[in-house]
């Protein structure tokens, strides 16, 4: 296999050795593809011959894009392709397996929303209802769960349009974004610099750990309510085990970011050279425990039978 990378790399473009070549890769890694197009599809419940085909086009012309001789006496190839493959035909059996699903005439009707509305200089939500279209679909095909607030309409807007608003918080959200405005001392600036790295350390996950990590944390959830890890599970068609694994892989790459930038929880005891001590002990085993219960226990067993 290595050869074969070394002999691609060397060919030049649309020459039939390496057409031939490439197609005795692709022979070699199909294994490992079909392998993993099985394991996913029982994950999913869906067809396997679908997903192995999601991972042959998204592993094809994968040796562009590899250097091949970093491990010496191995060959690093194989493990590159199954995570590409994994990774579309997670894509895959995600959009088949999903229950909404954007349709043709919605993309068309978003289009020539989206043109009206630079056209008119309004938002493309308000160009949306005024085509007719309902609250939920607005909310899905317009700004979604994030809107942009002028700074003139944000210290203009009344209690009343705050409860119009609810998505935005309610009248407690905004006047805490006024008082925010107005303050700009320097534990406000970190606490604002600390809560955008972290958001953007946050869309930069996976996209199913992404989903678990803001789910788990209240983030775009009615009312802030924290999803479990069973209504998690139930929602993305998951096990509830497969669910804490992305929830904790997803909080690590979140601490590993967050102590790249310099705003990791552990940071400033790391910096006053202190050690993490051991957590205080649970109830249960502060709890005093006789002693020698059950030698005595023998004794007085073999003091009876004697």
């Amino acid at each position: 296999m290595e050869s074969l990378l070394f002999l691609l790399r060397e060919l030049p473009d649309g020459c039939p050795e390496q057409a031939r070549a490439q197609a005795r890769l692709v022979a070699l890694v199909q294994p490992y593809v079909a392998r993993a197009a099985r394991d996913v599809a029982r994950r999913w419940k869906v067809a396997a011959e679908d997903l192995l085909q999601e991972g042959q086009i998204a592993t094809f012309a994968a040796w562009r894009r590899f250097t091949p001789g970093r491990a010496v006496g191995r060959c690093l190839y194989p493990a590159y392709v199954l995570r590409l493959a994994r990774q579309a035909m997670d894509r895959a059996a995600a959009s088949e397996r999903s229950a909404v699903h954007v349709t043709r005439h919605a993309r068309r009707k978003l289009a020539r929303a989206k043109r009206a509305a630079q056209a008119g200089g309004v938002a493309v939500s308000a160009e949306l209802r005024r085509q007719g279209m309902e609250d939920a679909g607005i909310h899905a095909l317009g700004e979604g769960a994030i809107a942009t607030v002028s700074l003139d309409e944000l210290l203009t807007e009344t209690p009343g349009a705050d409860a119009s608003h609810g998505r935005r918080g309610g009248s407690a959200a905004g006047a805490e974004l006024r008082l925010s405005l107005v303050d700009t001392t320097s534990a406000r600036l970190a606490q604002v610099a600390e809560r955008e790295e972290a958001l953007s350390a946050l869309h930069r996950l996976p996209r199913l750990q992404r989903v678990v990590v803001q789910a788990a944390s209240g983030l775009g959830r009615a009312g802030g309510m924290e999803a479990s890890e069973r209504t998690l599970a139930q929602e993305l068609r998951l096990s509830v085990a497969t669910v804490r694994k992305l929830r904790e892989k997803g909080l690590s790459r979140l601490r590993a970011a967050l102590d790249a930038a310099g705003h990791g929880p552990d940071l400033p005891t790391r910096a006053a050279g202190k050690v993490r001590g051991p957590r205080a002990s649970a109830p249960r085993d502060a709890r005093p425990r006789p002693v020698g219960q059950g030698a005595q226990l023998g004794l007085a067993l073999t003091a009876a039978g004697a």
